[in-house]
């Protein structure tokens, strides 16, 4: 990765936690499929802790790199952002379903 694909995630991220008033936290490892070692990330979007609330876990998503056949960080973490994106919109629509109910 050179720096300006790093400042281009540190911006993508950034931005998506302002825009979602989460905080994200991002895991990476690696781990073997068939005989070859492949890259994975664990993208988790977790609340915004208060004085009297802890931060919890509203979404996740993981995703194996070698599967997605993007061919940067760049392209991975939006991959990823649009999946964790959904599930966020996902949980919000159920908690106002729910208190419409």
């Amino acid at each position: 990765m050179d720096l300006s694909e790093l400042a281009d995630v540190t911006d993508l991220m950034h931005a998506f936690e302002a825009q979602n008033s989460v905080k994200l936290e991002l895991r990476c490892g690696t781990s073997i499929h068939g005989k070859t070692p492949t890259l994975g990330l664990v993208l988790l979007a977790n609340s915004l802790p208060t004085i009297e609330q802890a931060a919890s876990v509203l979404a996740s998503v993981s995703v194996t790199c070698s599967a997605t056949g993007l061919k940067s960080w760049n392209a991975v973490l939006t991959h990823a952002l649009y999946a964790l994106d959904f599930q966020l919109a996902q949980h919000e629509f159920d908690n106002v379903a729910v208190k419409k109910a």
